[in-house]
């Protein structure tokens, strides 16, 4: 708690220092610190596979970032967290980085991060189901390059389930080809990492102190595809596991999983009384999921409006589909409905 109430200060302190008058916000630019944020407020209503209903008010994220640059070489990043269901508020990432890509290819990344395995790009509000596979936010090392529409990087860590040696032995890389051809952007590329312990759903099912058998290591692997043709936009992300998980740590079916999902978003974009509006429609799957409580299948859709400078208003529907009773799941079906409305600054 005592941490916690230090971050809670600091967060304060930031929040008055960016009400203050221009000429304090002048000061910080001179000074080569940009201070920005975020705060997503949401109306909900659940009825899951049970049937039973809930609905709720709640303050779904509040972030706070901090970007630092005082020489053309090196920034440094911090960013502060609150999400109401799952995270107090905390550091959610602090990194340095050493490079300018404007002047040279190479850059070099230390700190708290997210490592790129998997893109997790969405139309929606609720976090995509490859996002339960692949988001890994690690104490990482990560070197990088961008050429021309090139660009990736390697990166390494220690891992969740490295209890015997304590050694740095997660690693992974990713590779990506972006551009623009005739109006047309597009982003597509692969990403690897050695074990996917780390990964938000993944982390939450295994307990290894509990099970008497050894780990070994899963890798993981996902590829994306993202193009721009406005007003017209499409994500198409796979991500999975290379190799079956021991039984004794995550099951199908009575044998090791291999878990897999998968997000295909169209998107169109409008405008209705000079606002911006957006209308996309999704699906997502995973496969050999149901230990983590992962659905089979979600179909989803989202309408969003932006109100006024960077303020949004979205609504989505999402109809989960459980997997079947034979496999662990209950066969039915769950049913959502998410009211955003959500400020940057």
């Amino acid at each position: 708690m005592r941490l916690n109430l230090k971050y809670f200060a600091l967060a304060v302190g930031l929040i008055e220092l960016v009400s203050t008058p221009v000429s304090m916000a002048d000061d910080l630019e001179s000074l080569g610190v940009t201070i920005s944020g975020l705060l997503q407020v949401e109306s909900r209503y659940f009825r899951d596979y049970e049937k039973s209903e809930t609905s709720e008010m709640a303050l779904d994220e509040a972030g706070l970032v901090i970007d630092v640059q005082r020489h053309k070489w090196v920034s440094a990043h911090l960013a502060f967290i609150y999400e109401q269901e799952s995270t107090p508020l905390e550091i959610d990432e602090a990194f340095i980085t050493l490079g300018n890509l404007e002047e040279y290819p190479l850059f070099l990344t230390v700190g708290e991060l997210y490592v790129p395995f998997g893109h997790l790009d969405t139309n929606m509000v609720s976090d995509p189901l490859t996002l339960e596979l692949a988001e890994t936010r690690a104490r990482a090392s990560q070197l990088g390059f961008k050429t021309g529409p090139f660009y990736g990087s390697v990166y390494a860590f220690n891992g969740l389930t490295d209890n015997k040696h304590n050694t740095i032995d997660h690693y992974g890389a990713n590779l990506g080809l972006a551009d623009e051809v005739r109006g047309i952007s597009y982003d597509l590329g692969v990403t690897y990492i050695n074990d996917i312990d780390d990964t938000a759903a993944v982390s939450d099912t295994l307990d290894l102190e509990a099970s008497a058998v050894d780990y070994d290591h899963v890798g993981g692997l996902s590829a994306y595809l993202l193009v721009d043709m406005q007003p017209i936009s499409l994500i198409a992300e796979y991500v999975t596991a290379l190799d079956e998980f021991k039984a004794a740590h995550i099951a199908f079916n009575g044998s090791g999983a291999k878990p897999q999902a998968w997000n295909i978003e169209a998107a169109y974009n409008f405008n209705v009384m000079a606002k911006e509006m957006t209308f996309a429609l999704g699906y997502q799957g995973t496969e050999e999921s149901v230990a983590m409580g992962l659905p089979e299948q979600r179909y989803l859709g989202t309408i969003s409006a932006t109100l006024f400078d960077q303020t949004s208003l979205s609504l989505e529907y999402a109809r989960d589909v459980d997997y079947k009773v034979s496999e662990g799941g209950t066969g039915n079906e769950a049913d959502s409905v998410i009211l955003q409305l959500a400020v940057e600054f």
